[in-house]
């Protein structure tokens, strides 16, 4: 590869992806991407997840109305095998992907209040679902040190089956939004939905989106 890895948002338009080594879908499967390819975030192309210029017709708009989003970082205090742990989540940030739930039910659970919990599991648990966040949106802090993203050095994105781009360290050129978001490892909206564009917002799950939609 002679292009360093890149990701551009084009104004009302697709992302610009260069010099990625790895675009996959969420099965693992490799796609040829070429060294520059258009991908979409309209979430309305019939060649998904390549462009095919629908973004025009359906009056796509990469505007967004952070208004409505929930930047404020939420803190969960635990001592966890003897040490204290602080799990810091930022909600814009979260994609909904529930890796951290599959990773770890018993500290990660939507379905309660706290959802998070960092004293039901052990250290190496909250790790790994820490380090499965796709979207930057869980850091972890232990003994008071700088909260952690717990991000490899893989350089891919992989698009995931009805939800986003899961990218790590593909630099992007645009501002990151989101308190605590990383810039090594994030989700970029597919939809078209998110109101906290090119980032990932959730949105396609509330509002039903899928790969077959046009």
């Amino acid at each position: 590869m002679t292009n360093q890895p890149r990701i551009t948002p084009v104004s009302d338009g697709p992302l610009m992806v260069t010099g990625v080594p790895n675009l996959r879908d969420g099965a693992g499967n490799m796609i040829d991407a070429g060294e520059k390819a258009a991908l979409c975030r309209c979430g309305h192309s019939s060649k998904k997840p390549f462009c095919d210029g629908s973004h025009k017709a359906a009056g796509f708009s990469s505007t967004s109305d952070r208004s409505r989003i929930r930047n404020t970082p939420i803190k969960y205090d635990g001592n966890v095998e003897g040490t204290d742990v602080t799990v810091h989540y930022t909600p814009v940030l979260c994609s909904h992907a529930a890796e951290c739930v599959k990773a770890s039910r018993a500290i990660f659970d939507p379905s309660r209040k706290p959802w998070v919990i960092p004293e039901n599991g052990k250290i190496a648990d909250l790790l790994a679902a820490i380090s499965n966040c796709p979207s930057g949106a869980l850091r972890l802090e232990v003994s008071k040190t700088d909260p952690q993203h717990m991000v490899n050095g893989d350089i891919d994105v992989m698009v995931e089956r009805n939800g986003p781009y899961r990218v790590k360290n593909v630099a992007l050129g645009a501002d990151f939004n989101g308190a605590g978001a990383s810039q090594a490892k994030y989700v970029l909206c597919r939809c078209g939905l998110s109101n906290n564009k090119p980032f990932c917002d959730g949105s396609h799950l509330d509002e039903g989106w899928e790969d077959d939609s046009q």
